[in-house]
């Protein structure tokens, strides 16, 4: 058996290491399109009263932002079809019904549900 010359070689590690640059892109761009793709869950109204606002945001921010509903309410027995960009884990949720009294929910994680259903004693269940 004959040793290779040191350009074959040096040939052999160049296309190595294109092969891995190319492997890492394409990890990293199946990643980015995992985490970008939005994930859409219906909240369902199975209360005694319509819920009038409706925010989510990340536990980490200090604000709601915009009540999801505008000016529409969730009556009982409608469900409102949010999309969740980015990770769909560590949300709260805040709810305000016709009396403006607020019902808060911390942490949430919908990754492995696809609905909230709230109920009148202020609980909810994930399916």
């Amino acid at each position: 058996m004959t040793p290779q010359s040191p350009a074959v070689n040096e040939d052999n590690i160049v296309k190595k290491k294109a092969l891995n640059i190319l492997m890492a892109a394409f990890v990293f761009s199946l990643f980015t399109a995992v985490t970008a793709q939005a994930k859409d869950i219906v909240i369902f109204n199975e209360t005694n009263f319509e819920i009038r606002g409706v925010y989510m945001s990340s536990a980490d921010d200090q604000s709601w932002g915009e009540n999801l509903l505008g000016s529409e309410t969730l009556s009982p027995g409608e469900g409102l079809k949010i999309s969740i960009s980015g990770t769909p884990n560590n949300l709260d949720l805040a709810l305000v019904d016709d009396e403006k009294q607020e019902l808060e929910f911390s942490k949430l994680d919908f990754s492995d549900f696809e609905s909230l259903t709230l109920f009148t004693d202020g609980t909810g269940r994930f399916d």
